[in-house]
């Protein structure tokens, strides 16, 4: 399985349910990055419309424990304004249907096996299940889980949030309140860019020149030896070779797993292109500073020391990596685009989502009960307090709330858990030490990555912990 690792929840007290909101979905991690609590959602494309159910009476579920599961306890305890709304929510649920809620705290990895062997004993442990990303696709094509599509006839999901919770199938498996559509992109150095006297990601980006040329002709300029010593001592870039190779290849118009078709696509041409561009950046132009033992940590802990000029990473990094960090003022603006790509991407390339396990009693109402307590109304003004207290100014806010709309996520192409993203890191993590070409790595590892997708389609689940 897609290998994950645990790190610690960063919330904000005030935001403690938003963050919790966030959690739904996880971030653009590459194959090794950690799994978070906090990594954002992304925005609908559809405009969420109220329900137009008519007022039934709802069903009695005779004082019935309702339990929801999490990896992180999600009981609403704070004296937030957040916190306060979400337990009016839990009561006027617990009164409608006469139930009780709990939330439980199921261990990460855990999850999973949790969920599979209580269904097979006929006594699910939960009645709704925060499925982490990597496990969705077994327990779905194992008949784990219960088709959703049936309860969704008035809800106020959006129609394309709801489609992607088929994972490419026919049934909905996955609730889901709502996507963001900007959860990572780029952070930049203000102070090693005006020093050099170069425009900014920002400016480049005002003035819509801001793709993978100009990035890498800012890299090479900023890339030098400051001290005179002979050795590079600021480079253009930093990061892991897994964010690099994600994040260029949804920004050529690629893909690394196709949904539709169940096929790996990482040996398309738009791929491929981006892949060898990774290449040069390593091995040719030399503009990404080695990191020294930890691939996932040092590029931020350069970044904040002021050692490089840009780094690309998620919204969700901000709290724990750089908050409070930084030595130097910093901006976040989108991920340069390739020069024939016509707009800006933010690649979904794994999702965790609320599932039913099957044999849930009462499925339809567990459904309503959990849209009940999603806060609909909320959860952009929410995203945008959150941004103001983490994000340095307000071009970056806006970047990351998306305001001009030129970001679009890139649906289908989910591989969180598939073993696909193992196979392509394998050979990116060779780049870097320049022992092996794309083209010929590549074709060594499509098949075995195809293979992996399938056995995990068939419904072999397989649990790959740390």
């Amino acid at each position: 399985m897609y290998q994950l690792k645990k790190m610690k929840p960063m919330l904000i007290v005030a935001l403690t349910v938003f963050m919790a909101m966030m959690s739904a979905c996880s971030g653009n991690n590459g194959g090794n990055a950690p799994v978070t609590q906090a990594p954002a959602s992304e925005a609908p494309t559809a405009t969420v419309a109220p329900s137009d159910e008519p007022n039934l009476p709802a069903p009695d579920l005779g004082g019935r424990e309702i339990r929801i599961s999490h990896w992180w306890d999600a009981t609403p305890v704070g004296d937030s304004e957040a916190d306060e709304l979400a337990r009016e929510r839990i009561k006027k649920v617990e009164e409608k249907y006469n139930v009780k809620i709990k939330y439980l705290n199921t261990e990460y990895w855990s999850t999973s096996e949790k969920l599979s062997s209580s269904v097979m004993a006929n006594d699910p442990f939960a009645d709704i299940v925060r499925l982490p990303d990597g496990f969705i696709w077994g327990l779905m094509n194992g008949g784990f889980l219960t088709p959703l599509e049936d309860y969704l006839n008035n809800t106020r999901i959006a129609q394309d949030v709801i489609d992607s919770m088929r994972f490419g199938g026919e049934h909905v498996f996955g609730l889901e309140g709502w996507f963001n559509a900007n959860d990572s992109g780029m952070y930049y150095n203000k102070r090693i860019f005006k020093e050099a006297g170069l425009k900014d990601p920002q400016q480049l980006m005002d003035e819509e020149n801001w793709n993978w040329t100009t990035m890498l002709d800012a890299a090479k300029k900023l890339t030098v030896d400051n001290n005179g010593d002979g050795k590079i001592d600021q480079y253009g870039l930093a990061g892991a070779h897994y964010t690099f190779s994600e994040q260029l290849i949804a920004s050529n118009g690629g893909l690394i797993y196709d949904e539709a078709s169940k096929k790996v696509a990482f040996d398309s041409p738009t791929a491929m292109e981006a892949l060898n561009f990774e290449y040069e950046l390593y091995n040719t132009h030399k503009v990404i500073k080695a990191n020294e033992g930890n691939d996932w940590e040092d590029p931020a802990k350069y970044f904040a020391e002021g050692k490089i000029a840009m780094y690309p990473g998620g919204l969700w990094e901000i709290e724990g990596r750089l908050t409070d960090k930084m030595k130097d003022e910093w901006g976040y603006v989108y991920f340069p685009k390739s020069p024939n790509a016509l707009s800006f991407t933010d690649p979904l390339g794994q999702t965790a989502a609320y599932v039913i396990p099957k044999g849930v009693k009462d499925a339809e109402a567990i459904v309503k009960i959990w849209e009940e307590l999603q806060d609909f109304d909320n959860w952009q003004p929410n995203r945008q307090l959150w941004l103001e207290n983490v994000l340095p100014d307000e071009a970056s806010i806006a970047n990351a709330m998306n305001e001009a709309g030129k970001v679009q996520r890139v649906f289908g192409g989910r591989f969180g858990g598939l073993g696909v993203k193992d196979q392509l890191d394998a050979v990116t993590g060779k780049f870097v030490k320049g022992e092996i070409t794309p083209s010929t790595g590549i074709a060594q590892v499509i098949g075995p990555a195809q293979a992996a997708a399938d056995k995990v389609l068939r419904g072999e689940v397989e649990e790959k912990k740390e």
